[in-house]
């Protein structure tokens, strides 16, 4: 669009030129031409300057709007940030529960079953990942084996 915009300006401006440089010619061998020491010019090269400005003002208008567009900055399009992960509850690690047996059982057995407790937790889903539900499954065994825990 640039390109074609000045072509045009251009040409406009060399057409009005040539209208108003040609003139009206006389080619009669008895024509007297009377200098004053001033010139008035005439209506025909008066018209083709006007008319070349009239088509190069527009043209030279569409050509500075060009050069801004091709100024001007790209736009460019920033996703949103990705949205925060849901906030997670910090529950302090409890220590360990006493176990009582409720049944009288052994300390050989009560250490069996917490072996066997702890087994069994792990096969729990979310167990491995979360502490607080591994201690719970492995709670809920002992209570089922009898014991107490406090």
């Amino acid at each position: 669009m640039k390109t074609i915009a000045r072509v045009l300006i251009v040409s406009a401006l060399v057409a009005a030129q040539g209208v108003a440089v040609a003139g009206p010619r006389h080619y009669d061998r008895h024509y007297h031409h009377h200098h004053h020491g001033h010139h008035r010019p005439n209506g025909a090269a008066v018209g083709a300057v006007v008319l070349g400005l009239a088509l190069a003002v527009p043209l030279i208008a569409m050509a500075r709007q060009a050069d801004r567009a091709e100024r001007a900055p790209e736009v460019v399009y920033t996703p949103p940030p990705a949205p925060l992960p849901p906030a997670t509850v910090y529950v302090p690690a409890r220590g360990a529960p006493v176990v009582y047996p409720r049944h009288g059982q052994s300390a050989e057995q009560q250490e069996f079953d917490s072996r066997e407790c702890n087994r069994w937790a792990t096969t729990q889903s979310a167990a491995m990942a979360d502490a607080g539900v591994f201690q719970r499954a492995v709670e809920a065994c002992m209570d089922g084996r009898g014991y107490t825990l406090r």
